[in-house]
Order: structure tokens, then C-alpha cells, then sequence
């Protein structure tokens, strides 16, 4: 038996000091094609160290081997060693048997770069040279799909679910990918046929999300919510699925359920912030005020930056006329400026009739929160309340502008063009 297969047996009874003494012995000993298996599989293990030094010690005596430089390649870039793995495919020219796979190779470099322009032309080359090997088109599609270029990512996928692909060892499965990229298109209705058929290939919690987002995206609740919980129940570390599932509970009003959702899901995740405000929301309408707080005081204490929650709670207390508690809670913002701290400000201190202080917030805010139509709305009522009818009119105006089908507002300014 070889040292080589020596080792690996160590290695499967967890015996890593016998492991490390068969190594050295395989790396002395060992026939070349065995050293070549060995590194290999212990690439795939993670064993990159013992993998580097099979390879060096094949390379000094094969150094015209190509493909033992592109596999160093690999090492340095899974140790983040750039330079080190674009030295090693540097070496490799365009008259070698494996220049192609060394292009595939600096692709992945400039993509750990993140400069996907460069890796594009490495595909782009190598497609050149052999433009009907699937494993490219899986990389630009890829590439594409990376940076959010879904029409180009489209057509390479199309390429590829069109391909016998049975002798093709890719990790992605084109169906998925393709009706994930026209979900993402916008072409909901097509992106359904390719991810069902996914789906009843190999069901994955990933897939299954993907199809629950399109049918949620068709407005077909029912039948997100049952994937979702399907998710849920049958892989419950899947983090993705607890805020979707509890969003969609609370649209169709089902809070009860939609609270059992989002405390599993804080439960598994502790550390995830938006949780904590739907669950905020969801025990507000569930009447519970004082667990409305806790949850985004517990966000709160959570975040580096906890001004959006420090947001999220004073309007709470605005809702519950805590004026003085908002007005200390703006107090202790790091941006207190921000248009909505202002806006917020603004109603605390004309719910005390504070209203100085609350024009002067009014007026702070308005700049930023032009375009929202709440503010307008609000603005416009306490300028009418101040006396200053023009500018009332002018923000009310706006309001209707972006919501046309408020009366109450509509009979208001007719009113007011009457006085």
C-alpha cells in the first residue's frame, strides 16, 4: 500500500499525527501519479499547505508541467495569495495544452479581485478558442450573474439548458439559474417554468426560496407562504426564509402566525436587526406596546449605528403620544438632521405646543422629505394650524399631487380657497 493511501486512511480514523508522519513519507516515496492524486484530494479537503508542497516537489522535477502551475494557482487564490497565483498562470503561454484552463483560472483571480471587467476578457478569450465548451459559457454566465447582468447571463444559461450536460462536471444547475435571472428580470412568468423544473430535480431550500420570491412577485400568496413554511419546517437553519415568511403573515393580517415566524427566526438568529422590527410591528398590532418597545430596544442595543431603530421607536411613541420621550430619544441620535429625526422632532413638539420649536423642525425636515407624501400631508395641516395659509395650501397641494384620491384633504383646499 502507498504512503499516499496511508495517510488518507489516517485521515478517515482521525488520527492526524500518523496522518502528518505518512505524508512526509508519501511526499519522499510516493510514485509520481500517486503524489498527483494525493495533492488533489487534499485540495478538495482543505489540506492547502500539504497540497502546496506535493505540487512544488512534482513541479522541480516536472517544470515544464503546465497544469501542476495552475494548480499552485489555485492554492494562492484560496489563500488570498493574488500575486503569488498570478505569478504561477503568468508562466503559462498560449502555445501550452492548458492555457485555456489557466485563462478559467486568472477569470477566478480578477473576480476575487473584483475587477470583473478583466475576467470577462480572460472568458471571452477562451471561448474564442474553444467556443463550444460548456464549462465557459457556465463561467461568463456566472460572471454575469455576479454582477447583476442578467440579459447577458440569460443567454449563457439558455446555452447551457439547451446542452447535454451529463459529462459536464458544473456545481450549478442552469434551470435554477436561469429562472432565478429572469425572476430577477422582471419575466416572472418564465422564471417559474425553469425553477419548478428545478425544484422537482433536486429540491434545495435555495431553489425553493427563489420560486416562493416569483410567486410572490405574481401576487400568488398562498402558495409563497406554503413554500416558505415548507422551508421553515424542513430546513430551519435556512436564515433567508423567517423574514420573508413572517412579512407575507403580516400583509394578509395573520399577526398570531406571523409572530410564531419571526420569534423562531430571532431565536435562530439573534444577530438579524430586521427581524426585531417586524417583530416590533407584529406586537403593536397584536396590542402589546410595552413588547413593541423591548424588541427595538433590544435592535437598539444590538447596532453600532442604531439610528434607524432609535427612528423606529420614536415613531412608536409618537403613536402612543410619548412626546417627551421622542424628543429625548432625537436628542441622542449620532445624525440628528437626518429629515425624518427632524419630522419626528417636529410632531413631539407640537404635540406639547411646542410650536416654535416644532416650525423650526418642520422646516429642518421639509428639504429632504419633499417627495414624501405623509409629510407633506402634515406639514401642510400645521401651517394651516399656524396661520399660514399660502404655504399651507402649497404643501397640500403637493400632497394631492402624489395621492389624488384623498377627499378629505381635496374637500379641506376647497374649503380654504372658499375662506
Amino acid at each position: 500500500m502507498s504512503y499516499s493511501k496511508k495517510m488518507l486512511e489516517a485521515l478517515s480514523e482521525g488520527n492526524l499525527i500518523a496522518a502528518e508522519e505518512q505524508f512526509d513519507m508519501a511526499l519522499l516515496h510516493d510514485l509520481p501519479e500517486e503524489k498527483y492524486q494525493l495533492a488533489a484530494y487534499l485540495f478538495e479537503l482543505g489540506f492547502l499547505d500539504e497540497s502546496e508542497k506535493l505540487y512544488l516537489d512534482l513541479l522541480t522535477k516536472e517544470p515544464e508541467e503546465d497544469s501542476i502551475k495552475i494548480s499552485l494557482a489555485e492554492i494562492a487564490i484560496e489563500n488570498g495569495e493574488t500575486a503569488q497565483a498570478s505569478d504561477w498562470l503568468s508562466q503559462i503561454d498560449s502555445t501550452s495544452d492548458v492555457y485555456v484552463q489557466s485563462l478559467l483560472t486568472q477569470a477566478d483571480l480578477y473576480q476575487q479581485l473584483e475587477i470583473p471587467e478583466v475576467s470577462e476578457q480572460k472568458l471571452s478569450e477562451a471561448k474564442a478558442i474553444l467556443p463550444e465548451e460548456p464549462i465557459i459559457d457556465a463561467a461568463l454566465a456566472e460572471l454575469y450573474f455576479s454582477i447583476e447582468d442578467y440579459s447577458r447571463a440569460i443567454t449563457f444559461y439558455e446555452r447551457l439548458y439547451q446542452t447535454d450536460l451529463s459529462d459536464v462536471p458544473l456545481t450549478i444547475n442552469p434551470a435554477e439559474r436561469l429562472g432565478v435571472s429572469l425572476s430577477r428580470s422582471g419575466n416572472f412568468e418564465e422564471a417559474i417554468t425553469y425553477l419548478e423544473e428545478a425544484v422537482a430535480e433536486q429540491k434545495t431550500s435555495e431553489n425553493q426560496f427563489q420560486l416562493a420570491l416569483t410567486y410572490y412577485q405574481l401576487e400568488e400568496i398562498e402558495r409563497t407562504i406554503e413554500l416558505l413554511q415548507g422551508i421553515k419546517e424542513s430546513d430551519e437553519d435556512f436564515m433567508q426564509a423567517y423574514y420573508p415568511l413572517a412579512q407575507v403573515l403580516v400583509d394578509e393580517g395573520r399577526y398570531a402566525e406571523s409572530e410564531e415566524v419571526v420569534i423562531a427566526g430571532i431565536d435562530k438568529n439573534p444577530y438579524d436587526i430586521n427581524l426585531y422590527h417586524l417583530a416590533s410591528l407584529i406586537s403593536y398590532q397584536l396590542g402589546d406596546v410595552v413588547q413593541s418597545k423591548n424588541y427595538l430596544n433590544q435592535a437598539i442595543a444590538l447596532e453600532e449605528d442604531s439610528d434607524f431603530s432609535k427612528l423606529k421607536l420614536a415613531e412608536l411613541l409618537l403613536k402612543e403620544e410619548s412626546f417627551d420621550e421622542v424628543i429625548e430619544l432625537i436628542g441622542q441620535l449620532d445624525n440628528q438632521g437626518q429629515g425624518y429625526a427632524q419630522w419626528y422632532l417636529a410632531q413631539a413638539y407640537n404635540g406639547i405646543e411646542e410650536f416654535d420649536n416644532a416650525a423650526k423642525a418642520y422646516d429642518s425636515a421639509q428639504a429632504e422629505l419633499t417627495e414624501e407624501a405623509d409629510f407633506s400631508r402634515d406639514y401642510g395641516l400645521f401651517l394651516r394650524e399656524e396661520g399660514k395659509i399660502n404655504d399651507a395650501k402649497r404643501w397640500l397641494n403637493h400632497y394631492l399631487e402624489m395621492i389624488p384620491d384623498d377627499i378629505e384633504v381635496a374637500e379641506l383646499l376647497q374649503m380654504m380657497d372658499g375662506d
